[in-house]
């Protein structure tokens, strides 16, 4: 079968309409040479805008646009309610767009910002190639780069060899790491009285490395992985897999998919009619995210997941967020008010913590003053308040395992228990 292309995304005709940095036009009065002279002995030198380089797939034809057509949006909007400035001070957001299909392609975009844009700093990363790519580059020039969605390990971790990547003093992942997402949920799963579990997941790092911690936190339980079948993500033959499944006595499953490949192997799961067989689905928490819940509507229904955040956490940042998300934007099939998802909650949470990290340097986002400010900051967010370890630049997090549930029409990801401060080993 052909490779699943990405859903249409009308990014242009996102509701927000917003200028990241603003230049003010002004009549400069005439002053005598000797109050010229004054003010130029003693005003402070110009602070320029920040910029910062943003690498997400977002445009129609790049896979995965799902994630950063929604991390872009939120990056927009908080810029927007903050006046355009962080911490006061002016910034310019550089959007490009990341390719999950040829890493040279980023290879040059990332070029792009830092010897073309001149950006001071690096955002992004849906995928984890592409965050290994920019943690390079971050590292060359000796800039941050703040991960706002890739989860691989490698990135924050002591690596043997440094394969597929070495930890930098440049880098801070603010989100999980696949293993928070993974070894949780299988310790959970475990103490739930769900022993056996056949695993399926994606060729690729998320899949590969969040089905290794469900079954490393599986086997702390007394569990056992029953069987593995890893899928080529873009491959399809979404039935196929499934038949694999029935084939095999073990009726709990976990799986490791997302955006259009988690949509076709819930569509065939259904099809098949694995939940009235008594089948049940584990997953990590993008497997059941928003966009792939409206795609697939009640055949969700059931799934469980382990994910850092909900739209059903109580707390007033996280209420905030999602008011201020849905009166920005419009779902574009339904002109309902679109409720922000866990990758816009990502990006909002990355441009809150650097945010608070610009406070303290007062503005400067030179690297070492930058890297301090981060090592040392608290930020509250929609998740709660995230503080990144000192020596990984990972962010222990709470851990919340979350079931497909109706609230009224809509489907919610109901939080069902929780994992406090779920810390990533950094090795």
């Amino acid at each position: 079968m052909p490779a699943l292309l990405p859903r249409s995304l009308a990014v242009a005709a996102v509701a927000l309409l917003i200028s990241c940095s603003t230049t003010s036009s002004t009549t400069t009065p005439s002053v005598s040479p000797e109050a010229s002279a004054a003010v130029t002995a003693t005003a402070p030198p110009a602070v320029t805008p920040l910029k910062i380089g943003v690498l997400i797939p977002f445009t129609e034809a790049a896979l995965d646009a799902d994630i950063g057509a929604s991390q872009r949006r939120a990056a927009d909007l908080y810029l927007k309610l903050q006046g355009g400035k962080l911490a006061g001070r002016d910034v310019q957001l550089v959007y490009n767009d990341e390719s999950g299909l040829d890493p040279k392609t980023n290879d040059v975009r990332i070029k792009q910002f830092l010897q073309t844009d001149h950006v001071q700093m690096l955002m992004g990363g849906a995928g984890s190639v592409a965050a290994y790519q920019l943690r390079d580059a971050a590292e060359a020039a000796k800039v941050v780069y703040l991960d706002t969605n890739a989860s691989g390990n490698a990135l924050t971790r002591v690596t043997t060899g440094c394969s597929p990547s070495c930890t930098s003093r440049f880098v801070f992942r603010a989100t999980s790491t696949s293993w928070q997402l993974g070894e949780p949920l299988g310790e959970w799963a475990a103490k739930s009285g769900l022993k056996d579990v056949f695993a399926v997941y994606a060729e690729d790092a998320f899949g590969t490395e969040t089905a290794g911690a469900f079954g490393e936190g599986l086997a702390k339980g007394g569990g056992t992985l029953t069987g593995r079948a890893m899928w080529g993500a873009r491959s399809g033959d979404w039935d196929r897999l499934v038949g694999i499944i029935k084939a095999q006595p073990t009726k709990t499953v976990f799986a490791a998919f997302i955006t259009d490949a988690a949509e076709g192997f819930i569509d065939a799961w259904t099809g098949a009619g694995m939940r009235a067989a008594g089948y049940r689905l584990l997953a990590p928490g993008p497997f059941a995210d928003a966009a792939v819940l409206k795609a697939t509507k009640q055949e969700g229904l059931g799934i469980t997941t382990a994910y850092t955040w909900s739209t059903e956490l109580d707390n007033a940042d996280n209420r905030t967020f999602s008011d201020e998300f849905k009166k920005a934007y419009k779902d574009e099939d339904t002109g309902q008010p679109l409720a922000p998802d866990g990758y816009a909650v990502e990006m909002w949470d990355a441009m809150r913590v650097l945010d608070e990290a610009l406070k303290v340097t007062k503005g400067d986002a030179s690297a070492d003053a930058l890297i301090a400010a981060l090592e040392g900051v608290t930020a509250k967010t929609p998740l709660g308040p995230i503080a990144f370890d000192k020596t990984t630049h990972n962010p222990p997090l709470d851990v919340y395992i979350r079931e497909v549930k109706l609230s009224g029409t809509v489907l919610v990801n109901a939080v069902i228990d929780k994992i406090a401060s779920v810390k990533d080993p950094g090795h």
